[in-house]
């Protein structure tokens, strides 16, 4: 078989790897990797395979992969997501096939971007216990030689019991990057990567995470990010020139302690993740602080659930259509159509994006909020782990769980309300 991508595709679906791990179900693929939800038999717990893509697996990967896994093997740490076991080019008798992949921790909870982009700005002392966790983390990773080069909002989750953990080390980012931190190409989010690094330094340091668990400091104080643009070369242009909008609305030791892990030269920014801890310390004047984020639906997790398979083809004409609040009518004539907003640091754009459609309170719905799909001829509408809840009519839906749809229904996702309505 023969995946989107042209590469040879290995199903793990009901396979037990390792005579360990039994694989349930896909939970997602991407250029990179492809995911998996399975059970540790061993432990019980449920578990995240990651199977990396065979055409990414060269020597260069091989050398950095072995001595980085090894390593954060290692790290017990409970602002860290914990990688239980590993495989390179292992083969696998029964698929007869050569397998590499991850086994991580299944992390419940909410991405730190969901919560800044439906909380933000947070109160001063919830953004502060946030970066302090994080920094936490970071100082672990970097006392073990590891530069993260990904930190950003998305790659932060906060667990219902208010844990900061960082979930993602791009184990395979692509084929540019050898493994999970390559310095040899640029790696990263341009919104949050310093200038050192935009500039293609192979040898960027733990500063380099510093600047960027700065400017999700800055994203989680004022719901914003330092750089509006949304052109590449404009955003690496400030970026380099340092040309950062100012943070405003903050105290002055917060905005100082913001400005030092921002400092467009390496040798002027806060030196480690332990001097970051630190400062959060004097500011705050305690130890161990715990965000308080105001109540939140149920936890989704860093994998989605499995859901209903959509019927491959579309009808030719939708009898159905979605009433916006401002009197738009949406026709559904895709086997899924995925409802949310857009927002410049996220590539994927919702089928209906409430930002480009001007609805009112576009803000209050999540990027991808839920999902109105068909089968057998029937329309379903399923929650995607919204931070603020999708409703049919008054009724809360349970994410990752399909409900059907009758004529004359109430959709509301977070704040905004459609009605399911026929075409004619």
């Amino acid at each position: 078989m023969r995946d989107g991508l042209g590469e040879n595709k290995v199903v793990l679906i009901g396979h037990v790897l390792k005579n360990r791990y039994r694989v349930y179900d896909q939970l997602g693929a991407g250029g990179a990797a492809t995911v998996y939800l399975a059970r540790d038999a061993e432990t019980g717990q449920m578990v995240v395979v990651k199977l990396v893509h065979a055409h990414l697996v060269n020597d260069q990967f091989i050398g950095r992969f072995q001595r980085e896994i090894d390593l954060l093997q290692q790290i017990k740490n409970p602002h860290i997501i914990s990688l239980y076991d590993w495989a390179l080019r292992e083969h696998d008798p029964e698929l007869d096939a050569v397998l590499s992949y991850i086994i991580e921790e299944f992390v419940e909870g909410h991405t730190l971007a969901d919560i800044i982009d439906t909380r933000a700005p947070l109160e001063e002392p919830d953004a502060l216990a946030i970066a302090s966790q994080t920094a936490e983390g970071l100082a672990v990773i970097h006392n073990h030689g590891i530069i993260h080069r990904d930190i950003k909002s998305q790659n932060i989750m906060l667990t219902p019991d208010n844990v900061a953990k960082i979930i993602d080390f791009g184990i395979a980012k692509g084929p540019d990057h050898a493994t999970l931190t390559d310095p040899s190409h640029f790696a990263g989010t341009l919104y949050y990567a310093p200038p050192e690094q935009v500039l293609g330094a192979h040898n960027v340091d733990s500063r380099a995470d510093i600047y960027a668990l700065g400017i999700v400091l800055y994203e989680m104080l004022t719901g914003a990010l330092p750089i509006k643009d949304r052109d590449f070369g404009a955003i690496a242009t400030r970026i380099i020139a340092g040309n950062l909008d100012p943070i405003t609305g903050v105290s002055v030791s917060v905005e100082t302690l913001v400005s030092d892990m921002l400092a467009h030269k390496v040798d002027d920014r806060i030196a480690s993740a332990e001097e970051v801890v630190r400062r959060i310390e004097d500011i705050v004047g305690s130890k161990n602080t715990s965000p308080e984020i105001p109540e939140r639906p149920t936890a989704f997790s860093t994998v989605r659930a499995e859901r209903v398979q959509v019927q491959q083809k579309a009808p030719e004409e939708s009898p159905y259509v979605l009433v916006t609040p401002n009197g738009k009518r949406i026709s559904l004539k895709l086997p899924e159509t995925v409802i949310g907003r857009s927002h410049p640091r996220d590539p994927v754009t919702p089928d209906i994006d409430l930002f480009a459609l001007g609805v009112e309170d576009a803000r209050t719905a999540s990027r991808r909020h839920c999902r109105i799909f068909t089968k057998e001829n029937q329309f379903y509408i399923e929650d995607m782990g919204s931070m603020n809840g999708t409703f049919l009519n008054g009724t809360p839906l349970t994410p990752s769980t399909p409900y059907q749809l009758l004529d004359g229904d109430q959709i509301v996702a977070g704040r905004v309300v459609f009605n399911f309505v026929r075409a004619s």
